[in-house]
């Protein structure tokens, strides 16, 4: 089954640098639990919760865009959920 990703919107481009206080925000707003962070030389990967869902929140800064990526396919309608509730 294909399924597509809905990138995550920002009032201001993302940036490497800009990314982790922008992330924040969107965790407070969404209600969401910050679990791990991973950083590389070109992307951010958080490990979040969501009432028993498990999501990874990218960066990619060669895309410059955000996305919230489900660890299971279960997981999919609450990625896409909270896509929708953020990007309003």
């Amino acid at each position: 089954m294909m399924t597509t990703t809905t990138m995550l919107n920002s009032d201001n481009p993302l940036t490497m640098e800009r990314f982790p206080v922008w992330a924040e925000a969107l965790i407070k707003e969404l209600d969401l639990e910050l679990i791990e962070r991973e950083q590389g030389a070109d992307y951010y990967q958080w490990l979040l919760s969501f009432e028993g869902s498990r999501l990874l929140l990218c960066f990619q800064h060669y895309a410059d865009c955000a996305w919230l990526q489900p660890l299971s396919g279960q997981d999919r309608e609450v990625a896409d959920w909270l896509t929708t509730q953020w990007n309003g």
